[in-house]
This record gives C-alpha cells, structure tokens and sequence, in this order.
C-alpha cells in the first residue's frame, strides 16, 4: 500500500511537494535515512539503482530519478510486490518529467494527484439502484457524514441519475452513483453500468417494494450480468418491514441489514461497501478504522469526519496536499527561457519613437476582451415554474437554472419578452431585455413555445451571440411544429435539440484529426430522451474500434453533427479524452484567441506563436522563428489545438 508520495531534491533532500494518502507519517529524519541508504546502494556492487530503501523498519521506498535533480519517492508498508511499485514510480517519473516542459513546478504540486493518476490510486465504481422512496438519497447522506434531509421523500424528476460523487479514501477513490428507478430510464442502464464494480439494489424492505424489487433485478441482471450485485433491506426499523434475511431467499442475492436513519450504522456501511468493492477488484483493505481512512472527499462538498479531526487534518482536507513551504514566483518562467515581463497596470500605454527631427506619441487603444460563453438554457415556459428543457455548463461554474429560469419568467409575465409571428406560421424572435445575473449578462430569446437564455461574461459579441440564438429557435420550432397536437406533457422529447445546439455553440472543440480515448467512468448525463440516450450509447460504443474523430463518423450511421455533438457531451462529462499528434513538420493554423490564463502560465511568446501559425508553415519553422524549445513548444501546442485555439491543418 503506497501511503505517501514525495518529490524530493535529490542532493539536498528538500520536498516539492508531498502528499499523505493515509494517517502514517514519514518525517523529515525519514528522508535523511533514506538518502543515506540511497547512496549506500548506488556504491554497492550488485545492487540495482532502483532497488527499494527500508526506513525506520517500517517504510519501504520506491525510488526514481527526475531529470537528474530530484527523486520521486513512492513510500509503502511493504505488502506489494516490487516489480508492480517499480514500474508505477518509473513511469510517475517519466510523467513528471514530461509535464515540466512549458510548466512551473508550482503546476505540478497542485496537479500531482491528476498526473500520477491510477499509478497511486485504485478506483471503484459503486452503484445505488433502486425505486424511488426506498431510502437511497437518506443511505447516501448517512455515506457523506449528513443528517437525513428534512420533510420526507422528494422524488427527483425527469433526471437519469440523480447524483454521482467521488469520495477519497487514502489511495482509494469511491466513485458513487443514486440511480432512479423509473422505467423510463432503463434504456441508459447499459450506458451507465459501463465500467461498475458493484451494484448496490436498495429496498425499503415492504413486501410491495420486494416485489418491485425483484422486477428491477431481472432488468439489472440483463444489463449487467457480469457486475456483483447485493441487497440493501433498508427501513428494517419499521415493524412492517420483512427481514433481510427472508428478502435474500426471495430475491436471491445477498442482502445486508440497513436502517439508514441511524448515524451509529454509518461505520459499518462504509467498510461493508469498501470491502466488497475491494474484493471485486482483487485489492486488499487496509486494517485500519475508518476514521482514520477517510482524507477527503473529491466533489463539490467536503466529507464528515466520523470524529472530528485536527485543525491541521481540516486545512489539509480539502485538497488532499500537506503544506509544504514553496515560492511558485521563483519557477515561472517563459518558454523562451526570459523572465516573464510584469504587466503594466495603466489603462493607457503611451511610446515614444525618437529619430533625427521629430518625436511622436503613440497611444495604444485596448481591445475589448472576449465574449466568454457561461451557460446555455432551452426553457418551457409554462403558467407556474417554467421547466428547463437541459442546461450547458460551458464553464464548470454552478449555477441555480431553476433560479434563472423563475427570473426570465417572471420578466415575461411583465412584458418584457416579446416575439412575433411570420406570415407562413414561423416565428421571428426579436431582440429583448439583457438582464445580469450574479455579475454576469443573460440574453434572453423568445419563440412561439421555447425561451433561450444565454449566460455571458460580457456584451463585446452581442450582436452576433443573439443572431445565432435566433436562428436556434427557428430551427427547433420547425423541429417540433407537428408535435404540439400529440404532446402529452413530457419535455426530454426536446432534449434531441440540443445537436443543433452544440453546433452552433460547441461545449469545446472537436476536429476530425483527434484521437479520441474511452475513459472508465465520467459523469451523469443530464438527459433523459431517448434519442439522445441512444445516441450517445452508438457513439460511445464505436470509439473502442475507432481511433479517431473522422473514423468515427465514416463507422456510425448517424448524422455527422449528431456525432460530434455526442462526442463533446462524452468529452464535457468525463466520459471520454481526445488527444492531437504533432510532430516537427504539423502545419497549424490560428482559430482563435490565446485566454489569459493561458497567457499567464506559458507567457507572451504563446501569442507570439499562435498569431504566426498561419498554416503555411511547419512547427519547427514557426518555433526556429521564436527561437524556443521545440519539445516545449510542442506540448503547449497541443494544448491549443485541443482548446480550439489552433487546428491543424496539414
């Protein structure tokens, strides 16, 4: 079990950066007596370099160079096998390495965890099923620390998967997912099983719900035949509830006795369901308490302790790193190799050009700062809530949509947003009212039925921003023009809209020279259509024969926009990578503006070297103008091209 990991200079022995996984400490005279063993192998004849250090008769020290200054240390209790550890911080080595080109070392104290990824972690995928009311939301809470929610049951509506949170147990990530029962939304189940090493199926214990029960299991047995899967008889304080016992024998699986209300059980869940996660994947629990396992929890919430921790563990929990003193200011550097130059503060630079007879003054005017897509929300109005048909989240910030939604309706009932009709039954939207919303803008457009509101940083593109909100609202009224006679209340039938929607505002940037990789688990998709559910299923199942984006398209029989919409749904939400290829002779050419903190992290030469790409000349052409490193520039390149900052070209 690897239970800290630190890079270290490798003559001084001073951390970078350090990271406690679980409660056991290697200290400052840890690290002195592992260097001390460290050049006691290097001068013993027979001894691999790598060979492993014992510390304090406790530690065992995996040990790898990092471009010849620093070692990264994997420090274990010694139970795993030494090729297995010698290969992860070989490689964690290498990525370290490869990340400092065109990075700080500050970059890689706080991505550390992101760069070392499954070489340190071990990740389970533990699902919750079960009908609404049966107590998996309360089971949930009782996991993350919580009380139970005040006012009974509040069933969530027209949502697949109400949550997913990933919480930290030392090296273990825990990724859980609260899926709804209705059967409406069986379709996605073979989607979202994809990748799950558990199935946790949760009854309230009745003899009604057993039976539904028992209904939902055949479903999951179908779609998930291979998965684990056990029964949590929840309720079992209530004296109509059957015992757990007798629901085993009539459902056939495991059953475990659970009455979630009750905070003294919260221990015992938490091993019960790391254990079988755990012995699912073939991995080991470690024999500690479970206070002393939990770090922190990875989501938008910290996790309870089950007792209350120090004041040092709460500093440190939520980001999962030890304070260990650092000056990133000192490690930034350009590309290029030169101080980074500080930025003037005036509004207004004023030059002066001297020559032989005259002076000039030149005053450079500021450019406007780009409009910044926030978010994206199609809306049915209605005479009571009005209901938001699906949000865009183009800037990971969390916003209340039902709060937005109830603000644009209530401008409309005053008046305040208009649309008129054509002569050949279409609508024409007209400009309306902007309003701000947390110190953002919101547009705001009105067809016949459908509302879009688009949540920008600023006005600088306003003109262009709502010519193509209209023009979305006339395509997704002629879209649904023959439904309204039939239609029976549901709205996710208008959640396929959103294809027109990602091309014309895409989540992020998507080219047909990608390579595009599956990843084992992302997050909920906030659909519930059947069609997008369908199709986002086609997509992703192809990418395992596909390598990449252009392929893709050529495989599926699907429309091309439909294809590239479900890819940057995939790609927003976890489900997928993409990946770009350059090399010395790559021709790229600028598709947009360098973002400030882009700007920030890699300096002024990556305008430079964005506005120079023209896509007449090669890489190594346009890096040989810029006198830079090739492999550096190299990585920020792909960076870009990812960002849809550049395409490439040739």
């Amino acid at each position: 079990m690897i239970h800290n990991v630190l890079l270290i200079r490798k003559d001084t022995g001073d951390v970078v950066v350090r990271t406690r996984f679980w409660k056991i400490d290697f200290l400052e005279g840890d690290i002195k007596e592992f260097l001390a063993g460290h050049r006691d192998l290097l001068h013993t004849d027979g001894l691999a370099p790598d060979t492993p250090v014992f510390v304090a008769e406790k530690h065992k020290v995996f040990h790898a160079e990092v471009d010849g200054e620093m070692l990264l240390l994997f420090v274990t209790d010694g139970r795993d096998e030494d090729r297995a550890i010698q290969y992860r911080v070989r490689e964690g080595a290498s990525r370290i390495s490869t990340a400092l080109r065109g990075n700080s070392m500050g970059y890689i104290r706080d991505n550390l965890d992101d760069i070392l990824g499954e070489l340190i972690f071990t990740r389970f995928k533990v699902s919750f099923v079960g009908s609404g009311g049966v107590g998996k939301s309360t089971l949930l809470r009782l996991l993350f620390g919580k009380e139970p929610a005040p006012g009974g049951y509040t069933p969530t509506i027209n949502v697949a998967v109400d949550s997913s949170e990933t919480i930290q147990f030392g090296t273990f990530l825990v990724t859980v997912w609260d899926f709804a029962g209705q059967a409406v939304f069986q379709d996605l189940w073979s989607f979202y099983f994809s990748g799950t090493d558990v199935i946790f199926l949760v009854t309230d214990s009745s003899f009604r719900n057993v039976m539904q029960t028992k209904s939902l299991l055949r479903t999951i047995r179908k779609e998930a035949p291979a998965v684990p899967l056990f029964i949590i008889a929840n309720k079992q304080d209530l004296p109509e509830s059957m015992k757990a016992e007798k629901i085993k024998r009539l459902l056939g699986a495991p059953t475990f006795h659970m009455i979630a209300t009750d905070k003294s059980r919260r221990e015992e869940f938490i091993r019960l369901m790391l254990e079988v996660a755990a012995k699912t994947v073939g991995v080991t629990l470690p024999d500690m308490p479970i206070s002393e396992m939990i770090t922190v929890r990875r989501g938008t919430e910290e996790i309870d302790q089950p007792e209350s921790g120090t004041k040092d563990a709460a500093s440190s929990k939520g980001s999962g790193f030890e304070a260990v003193p650092y000056d990133v200011q000192n490690d930034i550097t350009e590309i290029s190799g030169s101080t980074q130059t500080t930025k003037q503060t005036t509004q207004q630079v004023t030059t002066s050009k001297q020559t032989e007879t005259t002076t000039t003054d030149q005053v450079i005017t500021s450019v406007p700062e780009r409009s910044q897509v926030l978010h994206l929300m199609l809306i049915l109005p209605s005479e009571g809530m009005p209901d938001v048909i699906y949000h865009l989240n183009y800037a990971d910030e969390e916003i209340d949509k039902n709060a937005v939604a109830s603000l644009i309706s209530a401008l409309d009932s005053f008046g305040g947003i208009d649309s008129s009709p054509n002569h050949d039954g279409t609508e024409t939207t007209n400009a309306l009212e902007t309003i701000e919303h947390e110190g953002n803008l919101v547009m705001i457009e009105k067809s016949k039925h459908f509302v879009m509101a688009l949540i920008v940083s600023n006005d600088s593109e306003e003109k262009e921003q709502r010519q193509i909100l209209n023009s979305l609202l006339v395509t997704i009224e002629q879209k649904y023009h023959d439904i309204w006679e039939t239609w029976k209340g549901g709205f996710e039938v208008f959640e396929s809209s959103v294809f027109d929607v990602l091309m014309e505002i895409p989540l992020c940037s998507v080219s047909f020279d990608y390579i595009v990789r599956a990843r084992e688990a992302g997050k909920p998709l906030p659909f519930s259509s059947r069609d997008v559910g369908f199709a986002v299923v086609e997509v992703q199942s192809a990418i395992e024969s596909n390598d990449t984006v252009g392929g893709l398209v050529r495989s599926l029989d699907l429309p091309r926009d439909t294809v590239l919409a479900c890819l940057q749904i995939l790609s927003k939400y976890g489900w997928i990578d993409f990946k770009v290829e350059l090399g010395p002779t790559s021709h790229l050419k600028k598709r947009g503006v360098v973002d400030e903190d882009t700007e920030k992290a890699y300096g002024s030469v990556v305008v430079k070297f964005v506005d120079l790409c023209d896509g007449t000349i090669s890489l190594e052409d346009v890096v040989r103008k810029l006198n830079v490193s090739l492999p550096a520039m190299k990585f920020v390149a792909t960076k870009l091209v990812l960002d849809g900052v550049l395409e490439i070209v040739a």
